[in-house]
């Protein structure tokens, strides 16, 4: 859980630092303190989120969207909102709306792009939830036959009471609604793309490393022992030195990259959430499995 907390909150930092440098779309040019506020409150969200306490983590990314605007600031929001108890679902809506509306620029961060894409997949979904609980809420009419007392006059002239009995009618509540989802996590998406940034500097280290081996070879034919006698296989030997380093470098990055490709993409495998609403008469029914 620590190693999953720390990650995503590099990611988040690291997708924030980018965005500083970007035309984002806000009320007012965010300072330094700003964007070190944002980032801080963000990374309280995130570990609110891990242990899944909702009105923290909508406090704490509110507060970090006042001072920067990031679509990942917005996806918490709507979840927390989702998720509180009772749940705000046409908050959440709203929010989910607002996010999926968002036009981001050709070089947004990743997480950005993958939050405004769940946006426009949950959306829908979120809007089906809230009118189901708007149609639940409705108050019910019940015809009540009011009791009546009629005099009967009898050959003693003794009153008698004829008392009717009350009769109440019940609308059956309709059945709650079953919705499962399938979740993204934008840590999956960084995952695949740090992996492949990495499989590319293997197979050119590879490359590099094939051409390293040749040229050493021709240049130990003309100087043995590495010892050149002239400048131009001097400088022969030099180049062969640089492209043994490139061949090292491509290769330990490559392989570095490709491994926390790996662990990401396990990282952010998508989780299936069921969410449920119902009525039992008296009350607005919410519960889930996550």
């Amino acid at each position: 859980m620590k190693l999953r907390t720390s990650i995503a909150s590099g990611l988040l930092v690291a997708s924030m630092s980018l965005a500083s440098s970007m035309a984002w779309a806000q009320p007012a040019q965010p300072t330094g303190a700003d964007r070190n506020a944002a980032r801080e409150f963000a990374m309280q969200g995130i570990a609110a989120n891990n242990r899944q306490d909702w009105p923290v983590v909508l406090d704490r990314f509110t507060q970090a969207e006042r001072r920067f605007h990031a679509p990942i600031h917005v996806r918490y929001i709507a979840i927390a909102l989702e998720r509180l108890t009772p749940p705000r679902l046409a908050e959440a809506a709203e929010a989910w709306r607002r996010l999926s509306a968002e036009v981001l620029a050709p070089d947004a961060p990743a997480p950005f792009v993958a939050a405004v894409e769940e946006a426009r997949r949950e959306l829908p979904r979120v809007e089906a939830l809230l009118r189901a609980s708007q149609a639940t809420t409705t108050p019910t009419t019940m015809p009540v036959t009011t009791p009546v007392t009629t005099p009967v006059t009898t050959p003693v002239t003794t009153p008698v009471e004829n008392t009717t009995s009350q009769t109440v009618s019940v609308q059956t509540p309709p059945p709650g609604n079953v919705t499962t989802r399938t979740v993204a996590n934008p840590l999956r998406t960084v995952g695949f793309v740090v992996g492949g940034v990495g499989v590319a500097a293997l197979i050119g280290g590879a490359i590099t490393g094939v051409m390293a081996g040749s040229e050493f070879s021709d240049l130990e034919a003309v100087c043995p022992n590495r010892q050149c006698a002239d400048a131009a296989r001097l400088a022969r030997r030099d180049d062969v030195d640089t492209l043994a380093g490139i061949t090292n470098a491509l290769l330990i990055g490559g392989g570095v990259l490709a491994a926390t490709g790996v662990v990401l993409a396990i990282i952010g495998a998508p989780r299936t959430e069921t969410v449920q609403v119902g009525f039992n008469g008296r009350d607005l029914l919410i519960g889930g499995r996550f």
